[in-house]
């Protein structure tokens, strides 16, 4: 107990007050205080001692009346976001509290406007919240729900990195952060009334002063602030501008706040994922939140792509996300096994009004292979009462990459901000895949009415597979978001992964500059110079084969119509592959290609597997930059002509397999595209409701106008090469300056009738 409590600054017994999360305000003794620390601290212990053994919960965790199988309904979830609301109006006053330590011992940090805000808050809270707290079953239960929010992030934080600094910090401000909250539950109402008036004396006292070394940080630190406070209080220190005990306090100001912006992320979107925002616009029992973690792209790279309760969609390449990730899942698995195993064996049928289906699969020795499709089967559950839903939806939300992403910048901080001592070591990252799908029997009927593919769609025909890449499926007029068979057989797949195998092990060949791709072309060229010197040495043998035996005529000029012959040959064969090949590259057997449609022909690999690759390396260490006319989506572009010019339309399932997923929104002329750019390396990308400006987009406009004409031109040119009709074209641009308004989900497009260009 006594490590998970760095509340006490040795030496500074002149500031016994100098305490985060102190309940000194609220009238509760240091013993007291001790007490309850002490009670979370073991409880804590408990989660993060076994990591095998799944989360418990108890079975009161939105009340009593609730336990029946009926009790699923919009009551439910409103008492649920209640109960959510009032533990957020705690988490509230606890930051509240804290602002106001800073203000007084450490002002650097600290913000007069973020003080006023949460003494605004702390009196909504006190005038807003109801008689409903003085209900005892309600307090129980939203006792329990802090317990069951509180136990995951500490096996979270156990889970994703290791090292005594890292563990005993958060670990403690975690203890002292739930100890608080729940106390402050007690009696919300008047707990509330006392936040806000220490929080206006504090205010009161300090106006006027300014702020102490002109430096504030934002409530959520992140290294470069951390590190920027601590560079100015020494400075201040050395400079004789503050004394030892002012930096040390300031220090420990810095310190403490650091060792709690993460856990005030974590906290706020858990609590914020049980809230009805009804930013959707559906009613409360109609919702889906769904969760996929794949190998796509042309050489395959880690994706998580998550859509939250409110239909809004976040994703993340990242690496260390992908780590973090891996842990929240394996805690998520461990709660549907165990939930699994409680409930009586039974299919699935329609009268099951809430289900989880979930498939986590994790190769046991992770430098070798990765997960394919076919090896996640997904298990269904039907959640029959509130209580079961709960017990999903909270380890669910924090699988979101908005929470994972914040929760790594904190371990990155952490790792970064300590001292020499303070390692934070991460654990091994693991090979795995998974699929979870939180879901109502309402949002599958509405769903219907609305031309869009959910996550769930696209994972079952296997949407997001590599080896779409390299499937030869004709294009025609279904869409291609499901033409896939959803029982591929494993033998065709694995005939796919080979083949995409080989076109990765001969593309690793190519030489690739900032404007170019040269590739090897010897059999082509000796091919061709072999056809030249036949027709050459063709027309040599007959000039001394038939020699003077025919009168009056020369056999040799027979000669020289083959030799002319033979270099008009290599000409016309070298000017068919690409437009300029200088005659030094094509006799040592290579061939410099400017473009994807030069690239195709030199190598006989289909276009749009070209594309992939290069979208691939686009967003990794390439240094090939490209032109148009069709270069919209490739990050790196020429300024001028020169450049690898992209002269080949791009397909959708390109597009999508190479982590560009094409999102239907709404907008006042109608729907367009967003695209939800979660390309390799990605740390955090999100499209939220009510685009805002100031965030560069990857968009096409107004595409029903577009669709619409599309349909009605009259009449449709046909594909030369096939009989096939044109497809529609959607323009993709790049802005910062475009809105909508909701976001519906996947768009979904059928291949043989959209191309991006």
């Amino acid at each position: 107990m006594n490590k998970l409590k760095p509340f006490q600054l040795p030496g500074a017994k002149s500031h016994p007050q100098l305490e985060l999360e102190s309940l000194a305000g609220y009238g509760v003794d240091e013993a007291d205080a001790v007490a309850l620390r002490k009670a979370e601290a073991e409880r804590f212990l408990a989660v993060i001692q076994d990591p095998q053994k799944p989360i418990t919960t108890t079975m009161h965790l939105v009340g009593k009346q609730y336990l029946q199988a009926a009790c699923t309904g919009e009551a439910c979830y409103r008492r649920l976001s209640s109960m959510s609301q009032t533990i957020s109006t705690a988490l509230s006053l606890c930051l509240l509290d804290n602002e106001c330590v800073n203000m007084q011992y450490c002002r650097r940090i600290s913000s007069r406007e973020r003080l006023q805000k949460y003494v605004q808050r702390a009196r909504v809270a006190a005038l807003e919240e109801s008689t409903e707290n003085e209900d005892d079953d309600r307090r129980e239960s939203i006792f329990d729900l802090v317990d069951y929010i509180s136990a995951i992030l500490a096996r979270l934080i156990s889970q994703t990195a290791d090292g005594e600094f890292w563990l005993l910090n958060t670990l403690a401000a975690l203890v002292a952060r739930t100890a608080k909250i729940k106390f402050l539950l007690v009696d919300i109402v008047a707990n509330a009334v006392v936040a806000a008036n220490t929080g206006q004396e504090v205010l009161d006292h300090s106006a006027g002063k300014g702020l102490f070394g002109d430096f504030s940080m934002n409530a959520d630190f992140d290294e470069e602030e951390c590190e920027e406070a601590l560079r100015i209080i020494n400075a201040n220190q050395k400079d004789g501008l503050a004394s030892e005990e002012e930096a040390s306090v300031a220090s420990f100001c810095v310190n403490q706040n650091k060792y709690r912006s993460g856990l005030n992320i974590a906290l706020r979107h858990a609590l914020g994922s049980l809230r009805l925002l009804n930013l959707s616009g559906l009613p409360a029992t109609t919702y889906e939140m769904c969760l996929l973690v794949y190998d796509i792209g042309f050489e395959g790279f880690k994706t998580v792509l998550f859509q939250d309760r409110d239909l809004e969609y976040s994703a993340s390449s990242d690496r260390d996300v992908l780590n973090t990730t891996q842990s929240a899942l394996i805690i998520l698995h461990q709660i549907l096994t165990q939930l699994q195993a409680s409930k009586t064996c039974r299919p699935i049928n329609d009268h099951d009004q809430t289900v989880v289906e979930w498939a986590y699969h994790e190769l046991e020795e992770p430098g070798i292979g990765t997960v394919k499709p076919s090896q996640l089967v997904p298990q269904a559950i039907p959640l029959d009462s509130m209580a079961d839903i709960v017990t999903v939806m909270v380890p669910f939300a924090f699988t979101s990459p908005m929470l994972l992403a914040e929760f790594t910048k904190f371990r990155t901080m952490m790792a970064l901000t300590g001292g020499v001592k303070d390692v934070v070591r991460s654990f091994q990252e693991g090979q795995f895949g998974t699929y979870c799908r939180l879901y109502t029997r309402e949002f599958d009927r509405e769903a219907q009415s609305r031309e869009i593919l959910r996550l769930s769609q696209a994972f079952k025909c296997r949407t997001f597979s590599r080896c779409r890449l390299v499937d030869k499926m004709e294009d025609g007029s279904s869409s291609f978001l499901h033409t896939a068979e959803e029982n591929q057989d494993a033998t065709e797949h694995e005939s796919l992964e080979k083949e995409l195998i080989k076109c990765s092990v001969k593309m690793n060949g190519w030489l690739i500059d900032e404007s170019s791709v040269t590739v090897a072309c010897r059999r082509y060229v000796s091919g061709v110079m072999f056809t030249a010197l036949a027709l050459a040495a063709g027309g040599l043998t007959i000039g001394f084969t038939v020699g003077e035996r025919i009168q009056g005529v020369d056999p040799f000029n027979l000669a020289t119509y083959a030799w002319v012959l033979a270099a008009f040959v290599i000409l016309i064969c070298k000017a068919v592959l690409v437009e300029n090949w200088s005659w030094s590259d094509f006799l040592q057997f290579k061939v410099r290609c400017k473009s994807v449609s030069e690239l195709a022909a030199t190598t006989q690999m289909d276009e749009q597997v070209i594309i992939a690759k290069l979208l691939h390396d686009d967003c990794g260490d390439g240094i090939l930059v490209t032109r148009g006319p069709f270069n919209s989506v490739f990050r790196r572009q020429a300024n001028s002509e020169d450049g690898f010019s992209i002269d080949v339309k791009i397909k959708p399932i390109t597009l999508i397999l190479s982590g560009l997923a094409p999102l239907k929104v709404v907008t006042p002329r109608g729907h367009a595209i967003v695209c939800l750019d979660h390309r390799r390396g990605t740390f955090l990308a999100f499209v939220e409701h009510e685009g805002v400006k100031d965030k560069e987009n990857l968009v096409c406009d107004d595409i029903d106008r577009h669709i619409r004409d599309w349909k009605a031109s009259k009449p449709r040119r046909v594909w030369p090469s096939a009989n096939q009709v044109e497809p529609c074209k959607l323009h993709l641009t790049k802005t910062n300056d475009f809105k909508w308004k909701r976001v519906q989900g996947l768009c979904d497009l059928n291949e043989g009738e959209v191309v991006f260009v």
